[in-house]
């Protein structure tokens, strides 16, 4: 295993089945040359001892610290260009000096990716710091004649919300979808939906299913057949019971499993959607079902399906039992799953349980006993989605990320179905629309919409409201915008509202934009601070902040409100106790809450006065 050139994470290091990378989970100790190709032909090996170098590094990091198998292949990834620009031709470690290291990084800088381009700003980063990974552990171990200086030349790409200028603005513009891509989203559904290609459909269905909710890819792939579910409440607005249609999912990130509930404009498509992808699908779960029936067989065509196991095939018997075209597909792809040969005077011929075995051992390994395959909803058989190869139904799958990438943005020799559909920009370019981007659209859309920063964050399954703001490309415009709507019509009350009648009518458009640049939700109702031009300073303490508003009969935001209430007053005593007892510093302690209780109660009153509208805006 350690002399291999080539070393298989897929079995220690599983990951989901619906992740492209899945299984893929190799390390190939070779050079940059020909680093794309699947297997090692058309590869260079690293010369030893190098090779022997990078491995025990590996193999130490990995005890000392567990990571997934992407990043130790970012390690290779950086020793690779480490070896190919060593001064010495050996290529030994203990000749490596500290500019090696400085060659390495002009390496990742000029060396081009795939598509041509130059290596993106933070994989150069990450690269770096892999160098300085093995800087540090040639010097930790006194592996080199000389001590390796070096440190990252690359900076940090650091995505940062605070950032107001245009290049932020326009980087963080980049992440969400257009309403032009959404738009070409729409266009290329009604196309698809025309035409007869169940394949594009199905990943149609997909992307359909992830612009009704914001929902991570690997957790839609990865749902069930009856993930469906629907429940019902009250409508404060008319009374009338409303039911609500979601679907189950397995949370991902830290978030814990869920149910993602779809808004009601969005619920026809919805459900069509998932219609669509149950109908394509179950056909390929009927044949999960039968294999669960019938353990130690796989789904062969018939008459060979469940025939005695020692029966033999000829290479023309195999290519029909296996849905390839002709008898040299046949001996390849016996070949390619290393399945021996049965001479039996003088035909070769193949034992139908060693065909049999070669087939499972390609079945999707699930990570969990009680799950069964034919629970899942996006199974389909192997190469599904390659037109220029038969389906094989006797190996199931799942819908990978890849596979809806491909669809979307296109890759290689595969285009996408916008260059397909020829759906185009005005610059005459195909769309490319990464699944990511529609999280980002609903997300700013659920901004957009003044939803409750704790209802985004279920909404989206996460499992910190902080993490919203990575995807709020408002910037608290919109919110604001409304609240100058909101003090226009007389719906606010308290010192701004005051301030605004008193000004004299040519002054008050200036005043409302200056006093509100930008806001958002609270969990206890609306801050007006402005973050661009200094940071909060009441953060954790909106009960008995001036720059915050109650909005009046808001039903989360009082019962949030109340139970802050409680707990403030609590901590108030406690701290009265602590400085009693002549406690060091209690008295800062029972300020802090005084200040904190007496804005609660404030906020809890608005809510309570009947004389106060519902809806309107309260300064306290």
């Amino acid at each position: 295993m350690f002399d291999d050139a080539v070393w298989d994470l897929a079995p220690v290091k599983p990951a989901r089945n619906t992740a492209g990378s899945a299984l893929q989970a190799k390390l190939y100790f070779t050079t940059h040359d020909g680093g794309t190709v699947k297997g090692l032909e058309g590869r260079t090996p690293l010369d030893k001892p190098f090779s022997d170098f990078v491995k025990a590094m590996i193999v130490i990091r990995e005890e000392s610290r567990k990571a997934a198998a992407k990043n130790l292949g970012r390690v290779l990834t950086a020793a690779r260009s480490l070896h190919d620009r060593m001064a010495d031709p050996e290529h030994d470690p203990v000749n490596l000096v500290s500019t090696d290291f400085v060659a390495a990084c002009n390496d990742i800088r000029t060396r081009k990716t795939l598509r041509g381009k130059p290596t993106e700003p933070t994989t150069a980063y990450r690269l770096g710091q892999c160098l300085e990974e093995i800087a540090d552990f040639i010097n930790r171990h006194n592996l080199a004649k000389v001590r390796i200086s070096f440190s990252n030349p690359f900076p940090r790409v650091a995505y940062d919300h605070t950032k107001v200028d245009d290049e932020a603005r326009e980087e963080r513009a980049g992440r969400m979808a257009s309403r032009e891509e959404i738009g070409a989203i729409i266009d290329a559904s009604h196309m698809v939906r025309q035409r007869d290609d169940e394949a594009d459909l199905l990943r149609m269905a997909t992307v359909e299913l992830m612009a009704c909710a914001p929902v991570r890819i690997n957790e839609l792939l990865w749902m069930r057949a009856d993930c469906r579910r629907t429940d019902c409440t009250r409508s404060n607005a008319t009374g009338e019971e409303v039911e609500y249609l979601g679907y189950a999912y397995d949370g991902s990130k830290g978030a814990p499993d869920s149910t993602k509930w779809i808004p009601t404009k969005m619920v026809e498509i919805a459900e069509r959607a998932i219609a669509d992808i149950k109908r394509i699908t179950e056909p390929y779960r009927q044949i999960a079902r039968w294999m669960g029936s019938h353990p130690g067989r796989a789904y062969v065509a018939e008459p060979w399906r469940l025939a005695d196991p020692e029966t033999l095939l000829s290479a023309g018997e195999v290519a029909k039992a296996v849905g390839v075209s002709g008898t040299v597909a046949a001996i390849e792809w016996m070949q390619t799953r290393k399945v021996a040969k049965a001479v039996v005077g003088p035909r070769k011929c193949y034992r139908l349980g060693d065909l049999e075995a070669a087939i499972l051992a390609r079945q999707p390994v699930l990570p969990a006993p009680k799950l069964k395959l034919s629970d899942f909803m996006f199974l389909v058989p192997l190469h599904y989605f390659r037109s220029r190869s038969p389906t094989q139904e006797h190996t199931l799958t799942f819908v990978t990320d890849q596979n809806i990438g491909d669809f979307l943005c296109g890759r290689g020799v595969v285009e996408s179905v916008f260059e397909r559909l020829e759906i185009k920009t005005e610059r005459g370019e195909a769309y490319r629309v990464n699944t990511h981007k529609l999280r980002h659209f609903l997300n700013n859309c659920a901004q957009e919409g003044m939803l409750s920063q704790l209802d985004i964050a279920r909404w989206s399954g996460r499992k910190d409201v902080g993490q919203n703001v990575d995807y709020d490309h408002t910037g608290g415009i919109q919110l604001a915008r409304e609240m100058e709507r909101i003090i226009d019509a007389g719906g606010m009350e308290g010192p701004i509202a005051e301030t605004f009648e008193h000004l004299p009518p040519v002054e008050r458009d200036g005043f409302l934009k200056g006093r509100f640049a930008t806001a958002h939700f609270t969990s206890i109702g609306a801050c007006i601070n402005d973050f661009s031009t200094a940071p909060c300073p009441s953060h954790g303490v909106c009960g008995g902040c001036s720059e915050h508003l109650v909005v009046k009969g808001k039903p989360e935001h009082r019962v949030e409100a109340e139970r802050l209430l409680q707990e403030h007053q609590a901590e108030l005593e406690l701290a009265r106790s602590e400085m009693a007892d002549g406690i060091f510093n209690a008295s800062a302690w029972v300020e802090h809450n005084e200040r904190v209780v007496a804005g609660l109660q404030k906020t809890v009153a608005v809510h309570r006065n009947p004389d106060i509208p519902d809806g309107t805006m309260v300064q306290v």
